[in-house]
């Protein structure tokens, strides 16, 4: 039996800081950290460099405007696919509207009378819908431990980076804005040029349709869980009079460093402790901190100090999100821009609502501080409660957590293995007949995988990755053909592979046949034979 720790090592890919160096140093590149353009680009020209909450009108007009150009982006590209000429189209109609965006922002500091600052909300919102978006098809092109890392490696180091921005002129940050977006885009078009050469040896993960299965009913109710805390935290940030909450230099300083030191302790537990990473986790932290944040801003005292925690629950979401859109899209036929926008549009929308019914209510209102942080506490807590109840079979960042359920699973086997030798069964200790048989299958297919996964180098996978893509090429497999022939060639059972891709095993033989007549080939071993001779 495979042992815990090699299960985990397996899932999470590292768990020491050499076997962390050894895996992705080879890998590294500078250019895959480019989404830090993107929030460096969102400091400087929406937020203000988070010197407050957030930058008032221009933040909530920016991201409604966002919000309405992602809501027609999704209902457009869901019926027609995005095609390359749309994709490369709106890639520069992203960096110009941004870079207009910074400049038309510096030039408010020379004309601040000119009504310079809606254009550039509204350009703003359109460059960033794409913008930061087209970032995510270059993370469906990743493993999950690669992802995690630059996912929030590059929500630590743009915190980092943005520490500094507090420390220079206003017209300083404007003109760091200006080149941020080509920056962004350059660092793209290299990400994808090496990704594709390295693909020989370094294979990119197979997407499957795991969630596609899923009831639509629990995925809207994390979205509704999703909004209720965004509400709130909307409410929040324009508390208690609906304008923006200005920060002293020192917390806007710790609110960076405290994002930056976040992000950096998810990379060292998961990849280089080797410990579990589970969503629900996340999730209660950001209540955690959107809970203690209200608390603080009703004491006079200490309100600055609340405002800082309710800005940084605010700017790790971003990492949980975009984490949680790339795991999604992994497990689904969705394509992940879609995802995106969908999730951002959710993140986004109650958000400023929240903010704006702040800024119409707050004044009315500023005596019931306590009655308005009760409300925002109890949104957050009914928030948690529907996100704990409505997790889907596969958990979010399964891959970093599957391992302890697994290792249950093994375990249970052997328990039962033990028991039926000591004619326990037959006292009706034990379930019998089918369901017993299931338990061992289950766990026999679990521990076969494993064994298989090991055992196969990562140099033998890219081989056969390509030569499953070549022969899907020369005969005309659908990718799900393809996906049986790779499965079938590493010596999964039609058992295995129905778990592996939560499919009926009918439904995997009827992919095996038609792959078979395709090939005009009638067993495993001929399938290997002509992957070989290939």
């Amino acid at each position: 039996m495979a042992d815990a720790k090699s299960m985990a090592s397996r899932l999470v890919h590292s768990s020491s800081w050499a076997e962390f160096w050894r895996t992705y140093a080879p890998r590294f590149s500078g250019c895959f950290f480019g989404l830090i353009a993107v929030r460096i680009w969102t400091q400087c020209c929406i937020y203000d460099r988070y010197a407050a909450t957030d930058s008032g009108a221009l933040t909530i007009a920016c991201n409604l405007v966002r919000v309405a150009l992602i809501v027609a982006l999704v209902l457009m590209f869901s019926r027609v696919p995005l095609s390359r000429r749309a994709r490369c189209a709106m890639e520069w109609l992203s960096v110009t509207a941004m870079t207009l965006c910074a400049l038309c922002l510096l030039a408010t500091l020379e004309y601040p009378n000119a009504p310079l600052v809606p254009v550039a909300a509204v350009l703003g919102a359109l460059g960033i819908v794409w913008g930061g978006g087209m970032w995510i098809e270059f993370f469906d092109r990743l493993d999950e431990g690669e992802a995690l890392i630059y996912t929030f490696g590059c929500l630590g180091a743009s915190a980092f980076l943005g520490l500094f921005l507090g420390t220079v002129p206003q017209v300083a940050v404007f003109a760091v804005g200006l080149f941020m977006p080509t920056l962004s885009f350059v660092s793209l078009k290299q990400a994808q040029d090496q990704l594709d050469e390295r693909k020989a040896v370094i294979p990119e993960p197979m997407r499957d349709a795991v969630y596609d299965s899923e009831p639509k009913s629990r995925f809207a109710c994390l979205l509704m869980g999703l909004a209720l805390l965004e509400l709130a935290l909307g409410v929040a940030r324009g508390f208690p009079n609906g304008l923006s909450i200005p920060l002293s230099f020192p917390m806007q300083a710790a609110h960076q460093l405290i994002v930056f030191a976040m992000s950096v302790a998810v990379v060292f537990w998961v990849l280089i402790r080797g410990r579990r990473l589970s969503f629900s986790a996340l999730w209660w932290l950001e209540v955690a901190l959107m809970v203690a944040g209200v608390i603080l801003i009703v004491s006079s005292d200490l309100f600055e100090l609340g405002a800082t925690l309710i800005t940084v629950s605010n700017t790790f979401m971003l990492g949980i999100l975009w984490y949680a859109v790339y795991d999604f899209s992994r497990h689904s036929c969705i394509p992940s821009y879609i995802v995106l926008g969908v999730v951002w549009a959710v993140h986004l929308l109650p958000r400023e609502l929240g903010r704006y019914l702040m800024f119409l209510w707050g004044p009315h209102v500023a005596q019931s501080v306590l009655a308005v942080a009760a409300l925002v506490c109890l949104i957050s807590l009914s928030m948690a409660v529907v996100m704990r109840n409505c997790q889907p079979t596969r958990p979010f960042f399964a891959a970093f957590g599957a391992s302890r359920w697994r290792e249950e699973r093994l375990r249970a086997a052997v328990r039962i293995d033990a028991r039926i030798e000591s004619g326990e069964a037959k006292a009706g200790g034990l379930p019998t007949g089918e369901n017993l048989g299931n338990d061992r299958r289950d766990a026999a297919v679990m521990h076969n995988e494993d064994e298989v996964h090991m055992k196969c180098e990562p140099a033998l996978r890219a081989d056969l990755r390509s030569r499953c893509d070549a022969l899907q090429e020369r005969f005309g497999l659908t990718d799900r053909e393809r996906d049986m022939a790779w499965y079938l060639a590493q010596g999964r059972s039609k058992s295995a592979i129905s778990q592996e891709l939560h499919l009926s095993e009918n439904t995997v033989k009827g992919y095996t046949r038609s792959m078979y007549s395709k090939l005009c080939i009638h067993s495993k071993q001929e399938l290997i034979d002509l992957l070989e001779s290939d």
